[in-house]
């Protein structure tokens, strides 16, 4: 086993419920990706569960003290090749500053530069966005890090940012092609049907512009880009939902944004973009 990935994002991107729902897929394998070995700390995981089982979303980790990392071994088939997924439970506020200071943690430096591929998270909705005042504004700020007086980061700024980290950091594929990186769209069952048609890229386009062109311009990286429920809706605003939810039972709710010749469709499998990234 040689392939990597990790997965990150900023506060409230999506990441820690997707891995709640996606650890319960891995472990009944009922998608493309099964869990090779059960993990040696999996309580993290559990913990999100049993929130996802209460028909509640897990709440943020990203101001505590405890880390409490995350790494599965996921494979295709009983003997086929195995990835490892890496979730650095790495705070939101430390993702700041390492984009603020250009530097990251030297463990999990260490970590990017084992992985030939990666995921991205960003979320629809989410009250942890920052917007700057104009899009002339965030490209003076990726100019100007620091200063007396720094300004609450723009989210763009802040995910441009750690894409630059991961095209300098990602190693090639056994194969020698580019690294890949998937861009999931988290929250993706709270846009309308005509934006879900768009797809989560026309999304990044109009709330991110400068995502969006750095993603256009990428040289080093293979890039996919996906929509993702993780429980299939929203349990925190919609009631009805929730009793549904509830009724049902977890499983099986979730579901992926994955494009198609006749569109966008919803795909229940949510390993899909692990399984893309390290090309199990």
């Amino acid at each position: 086993m040689s392939r990597s990935i990790v997965l990150l994002g900023g506060p409230d991107s999506g990441k820690t419920n997707y891995i709640g729902s996606l650890w319960r897929v891995l472990d009944a394998g009922s998608g493309i990706l099964h869990a090779a070995d059960q993990p040696d700390d999996i309580n993290f995981v559990l913990d999100i569960t049993d929130h996802i089982f209460a028909g509640e979303f897990a709440p943020r980790t990203e101001h505590s003290d405890a880390r409490r990392d995350f790494e599965v071994v996921v494979a295709a088939t009983e003997e086929g090749p195995q990835a490892r997924i890496v979730v650095p439970d790495i705070s939101g506020e430390l993702w700041r500053n390492a984009v603020i200071n250009s530097e990251i943690d030297s463990d999990w430096m260490t970590e990017l530069k084992r992985a030939d591929g990666a995921l991205l998270f960003v979320r629809v909705g989410s009250d942890q966005d920052v917007r700057p005042l104009d899009w002339v504004t965030s490209r003076t700020l990726l100019e100007r890090f620091g200063g007396e007086e720094e300004p609450s980061l723009p989210t763009q700024v802040m995910l441009c940012e750690l894409i630059r980290f991961l095209e300098v950091s990602l190693t090639n594929r056994e194969d020698g092609a580019r690294p890949r990186l998937s861009v999931v769209v988290s929250a993706w069952d709270l846009v309308d049907a005509e934006k879900f048609q768009r797809g989560p890229f026309a999304y990044i386009e109009r709330e991110y512009p400068l995502v969006a062109g750095k993603l256009t311009d990428l040289e080093s990286l293979d890039v996919r880009i996906f929509g993702l429920s993780s429980v299939g809706g929203d349990l925190e605003h919609d009631a009805a939902y929730r009793e549904a939810f509830l009724k049902a039972g977890p499983d099986g709710h979730g579901w992926v944004a994955v494009n198609e010749q006749n569109g966008w469709r919803k795909d229940p499998d949510i390993t899909l973009p692990i399984a893309w990234a390290v090309g199990l």
